[in-house]
């Protein structure tokens, strides 16, 4: 296996190469699996059968630690993983000499794409999850992380990836816990259908009763690579759950704010990735406001100063702490661009000018679910992450929201294109917020998100320069996900299937 890597700052709000080093070791400690347990996989092989082996000589590789570009490069891949990486003029084919060998002279070779935010089966849909997988893994996207569904059908998606029976990047899934409150949303009807929500493994309640360690036994028993919590849970048991997390080596992935937990009780508790940069506004809530909503006298959004110093003493956390946020810049301009359709619709209709309604993702009636929120727009998103950036805190790149109809391209590329073009990050730093960020969250760092030998040969050969341009990371020749090679120019996107009622 690999070691972690040491990366090099490369932008702004780069770590330095030790302190990514502290970084990368307390993030490896916690997705550390129990003894026995296995959250990478290993595709089945015959023990009998000859190894498989191809050199792909010729190529430049931008390797996701941080390192410059290295030209004229091979990479050797033996059934499945990463056997050797050395200068071409410097690599011996005497140990190789049953290889294949691949002249890749001219590509560009980086890390496979890890999406950090996607739902595959909020309601479990066979054909349309396959569809969405076969546009990911064409798309250069090896792995992605499923933020709560219904385990049930992502486990089964999960296994077919694995062995190859359909073309899917490797699918990583979270069990939820949340509390009691948060269960009237419809969504996790749709997610344990046949069954109660928050009575099954996958989506539990959590209150100051719960015996979290059989809890959390249970979420790991489907298999799940971490836990999601989501809302209505307050500060103190969130610590509690992300201390017995790591106990039982599992991590937490948890939206930023959980409401009554405000995002630096989220900070403080440790989790191993945040999701939802626009949460980070309810830190900035005033203290009388949230008192209001501790006893039940108020939710909903709020207006908050989003230069409030608060949210700077969250992301300090962050980073003292090593968590990952997952920012999720798209989802926010595509609720408003929803939102946008919505009203016109409606203007068209029968709503009134003056009918009041409400913001995207608003709340329900019940003020316990996550009490009180501050405003925060798809437009306040940007600056925000610049923020979290210039401090020094870990970006991953995940979307939740689905690219535009009929597109040939995974909506990943939409979130690179935010994190270049508006919130400036260089192009080395939002490459390696879709892979070496993304694998820490996930807790594999020792296994995928970087080009290094030991590795997975999840691997995107490029025809343009990677540093050049987001658009570049399009210019797709072939994919390697685990060895395994899927080329763009086959590439189907079929017909999107019809939505189910």
């Amino acid at each position: 296996m690999a070691g972690t890597a040491v990366p090099v700052a490369t932008g702004t709000g780069a770590l330095t190469a030790a302190a990514m080093l502290t970084v990368a070791a307390v993030l490896s400690a916690r997705g550390a699996p129990l003894a026995g347990q296995s959250r990478s996989g290993e595709p089945p092989r015959n023990p009998g059968a000859e190894s498989e082996t191809t050199v792909y000589e010729g190529v430049s590789i931008l390797d996701g630690t941080g390192a410059p570009l290295m030209p004229d490069m091979s990479i050797v891949v033996r059934d499945g993983r990463i056997a050797v990486l050395a200068p071409t003029n410097e690599r011996s084919l005497e140990d190789w000499s049953e290889a294949e060998i691949e002249v890749a002279r001219g590509l560009y070779v980086i890390p496979g794409l890890i999406e950090s935010h996607t739902h595959l089966a909020t309601r479990a849909d066979r054909e349309a999850a396959e569809f969405e997988l076969n546009r990911f893994i064409y798309g250069g996207v090896t792995t992605v992380r499923d933020m709560a569904g219904d385990v049930r059908a992502l486990a089964e998606l999960q296994r077919a990836a694995l062995v190859d029976e359909i073309p899917s990047p490797d699918i990583h899934y979270a069990a939820l816990l949340a509390g009691e409150s948060f269960f009237v949303d419809p969504r996790t009807r749709a997610s344990s259908m046949g069954e109660v929500p928050g009575r099954v493994p996958w989506l539990q309640i959590v209150n100051e009763d719960t015996d979290l360690a059989e809890t959390i036994a249970l979420a790991r028993g489907t298999w799940a690579t971490g836990l999601k919590t989501y809302a209505s849970i307050e500060g103190p048991l969130l610590a509690r759950i992300a201390a017995e997390a790591r106990r039982q080596g599992i991590p937490v992935w948890s939206h930023t704010h959980v409401g009554p937990a405000l995002p630096m009780d989220v900070a403080r508790a440790g989790v191993t990735s945040m999701s939802h940069v626009c949460s980070l506004a309810s830190a900035a809530i005033p203290d009388e406001v949230v008192a209001e909503a501790l006893a039940g006298r108020r939710s909903g959004i709020v207006d908050v100063a989003l230069e409030d110093p608060r949210i700077d003493a969250v992301l300090a956390e962050m980073r003292r702490q090593g968590t990952v946020l997952d920012a999720t810049l798209k989802v926010g301009f595509f609720r408003e661009e929803m939102m946008a359709v919505g009203d016109s619709r409606a203007t068209l209709s029968t709503r009134r000018p003056d009918t009041p309604r409400e913001e995207p993702d608003a709340p329900p009636p019940d003020p316990r679910r996550r009490g009180v929120r501050g405003k925060c727009s798809a437009e306040d998103s940007v600056p925000l992450t610049r923020r979290a950036y210039e401090a020094g805190v870990l970006i991953a790149a995940g979307t939740d929201a689905p690219p535009a109809p009929g597109a040939e391209w995974p909506a990943l590329y939409d979130e690179l294109a935010y994190l270049r073009e508006r919130v400036g990050m260089p192009m080395e730093d939002v490459i390696q917020a879709a892979t070496r960020n993304g694998a820490l969250a996930l807790g594999l760092a020792d296994e995928i998100g970087t080009v290094e030998e030991g590795k997975y040969a999840n691997l995107v050969f490029l025809e343009e320069d990677p540093t050049a341009g987001v658009e570049n990371l399009k210019s797709i020749r072939f994919t390697l996900k685990r060895g395994h090679r899927f080329d763009r120019d086959e590439f189907e996107l079929g017909t999107p299937p019809a939505r189910r009622p």
